[in-house]
């Protein structure tokens, strides 16, 4: 059914004229690039103009907050006239929204009919939460155009903020790319909590910053080349919570900002700036799987593609008429994958392919400076609360025990793989006893590029990162070559080449039978080629 003519306006203003309002995101004057993509094109070739108010979620509407409660929840996988933009959309309480931001409390019964209105299948998956195979939406179950599926489930998981978003084999990337995801906030006594001590409010001192980057020139079309599937889909304009060049009006007080990566393949070098160019300190309180036990202080951080950092930013210092800036730093991508291979090697020893004669990545490539949202300063709090010393209650994490699952991380025959396989989704290649604890040793070769992790149905704790790339130095905090962002629960991880990453993982879970699960590169662009495996817990 065609939705009523002033609600499809609203949802293309956000998602299908984007890539027509203008110039594309720029960055810093004159950061520099490093030489791993000097040749690429520049996301910060002029200074940055900030003239779109950035989309908050509040009500209904983009992104709009839409409590779930215990009730069922209809929600449609729709395309919109000729802009190739893609959302889940649903109406409640003749209220429109667009790929809402579901809201549940842990315990919640939740209850959701997906109904597929485009011309290609789908399917949902539940990024981050722990959930049964039946309901996870890993894609061996997918809804054909016109046709429906029914999800139920718990909602198990402690307060977070986690995201929904298509897996369909070989068709996630374009999905997503058009616009087709979503937040899930998961609430519970700890989170109600902070937000009293904070006097945080959803909407206004509390925000989610969704980032994904488009190409300017058709950014709400996909069609992947032989090299974007080699190393990733990069556009060249950044969007903040579907917007363009966004500022937002702030007081000078304390705010959080959740934020998601929604990219298919960029990684951030996440960072905030003062309006003289200084850097600005900020505190990390929660990863992928919700709160730490205590505030870390950082200066910046790496978010990979479905990674999410929960941060609290106090204006407090600032002058009223100032500015902050929210950018990407300059660093390394280390896409070796990339480098010519010498004649003495194999196509076969992790080497993708000879790159280019010049050396240059494609448009947009990883690893440039340019900020992505201006905070303007705009009045003082008349009370600050103070910061509690601990966030949340300890959770006891896994102990790790047997022998380490090796995982290599690597490409050869024209794919990327893990352990030398694709995805097959009637082989298991990774059989896991229920209720054991296992250490997963994950190695990327030098010759490779970073990849973002993911195992669906469980978070894990980042034990121990070793031979990291030197880039990663200054961000190290512990012993164990950690950084601030391995600290609480995750579900996706970050690993540069040459590098090894220990993570523990605890596969207790109350479901009866076989439960299947998928480990992948969260590159959608290394997911859809078949960089996945799927996992048996028996």
């Amino acid at each position: 059914m065609p939705l009523p003519s002033r609600t499809r306006r609203r949802l293309l203003r956000h998602l299908g004229t984007l890539g027509a309002l203008g110039a594309t995101a720029a960055g810093m004057a004159g950061a520099a690039r490093t030489a791993a993509t000097s040749a690429s094109a520049d996301l910060c070739t002029t200074p940055p103009r900030f003239d779109t108010p950035l989309l908050v979620p509040r009500g209904d509407g983009v992104m709009g907050r839409l409590t779930l409660g215990n009730r069922r929840v209809a929600l449609r996988a729709a395309p919109y006239g000729n802009h190739g933009a893609l959302a889940f959309v649903t109406r409640v309480d003749r209220r429109d929204y667009f790929d809402p931001t579901l809201v549940a409390r842990t315990g919640d019964s939740v209850r959701i009919t997906l109904a597929n209105s485009m011309d290609e299948p789908t399917i949902a998956h539940w990024h981050g939460l722990t959930i049964d195979t039946a309901n996870d939406g890993n894609g061996d179950v997918l809804v054909a155009p016109g046709r429906t599926i029914d999800y139920a489930f718990t909602v198990r998981n402690r307060a977070g903020l986690y995201w929904y978003h298509p897996h369909p084999h070989g068709a996630t990337a374009g999905q997503a790319y058009r616009g087709l995801f979503g937040l899930i906030a998961v609430e519970d006594d700890e989170e109600l909590a902070l937000r009293r001590t904070l006097q945080l409010a959803p909407g206004e001192t509390e925000i989610p910053l969704v980032l994904h980057d488009r190409r300017s020139t058709t950014p709400l079309q996909y069609a992947a080349s032989v090299e974007d599937l080699l190393h990733g889909w990069y556009g060249d304009e950044i969007l903040v919570n579907f917007t363009p060049r966004p500022f937002l009006d702030v007081t000078a007080r304390r705010y959080r900002f959740r934020v998601l990566n929604a990219s298919n393949a960029r990684i951030f070098r996440l960072g905030l700036s003062r309006d003289n160019g200084a850097p600005m300190p900020f505190l990390l309180i929660g990863t992928d799987g919700g709160l730490l036990e205590e505030p870390i202080a950082v200066t910046e951080l790496f978010l990979a593609p479905a990674e999410r950092a929960d941060l609290l930013v106090d204006f407090v210092d600032l002058s009223v008429g100032g500015f902050v800036l929210l950018e990407s730093r300059a660093f390394d991508p280390m896409h070796a994958e990339l480098r010519p291979r010498r004649s003495s090697e194999s196509p076969d020893e992790g080497h993708a392919h000879a790159a280019p004669a010049n050396g240059a990545v494609s448009s947009g490539s990883d690893g440039g400076a340019f900020a992505m949202l201006q905070f303007r300063i705009r009045g003082r709090a008349e009370t600050r609360p103070p910061l509690p010393a601990r966030l949340s209650v300890p959770v006891v994490q896994p102990a790790p025990g047997g022998d380490e699952r090796p995982l290599r991380l690597g490409f050869a025959k024209g794919r990327w793989r893990i352990n030398d396989r694709v995805y097959d989704m009637n082989a298991t290649p990774i059989v896991v006893a229920r209720a054991a604890v296992e250490t997963w040793l994950i190695r990327n070769y030098h010759s490779s590029m970073p990849h973002a992790m993911h195992l669906h149905g469980f978070q894990f704790r980042v034990i121990e990162r070793e031979t990291s790339p030197e880039q990663l130095a200054p961000l190290v905090i512990d012993a164990r070559g950690r950084l601030a962002t391995d600290l609480g629960w995750k579900d996706t991880v970050l690993v540069w080449p040459g590098e090894s990453v220990r993570i523990a993982i605890d596969f207790r879970h109350p479901f009866a039978g076989d439960q299947i699960y998928l480990f992948h590169c969260h590159n959608l662009e290394h997911e859809d080629g078949g960089m996945m495996l799927r996992v048996k817990v028996a």
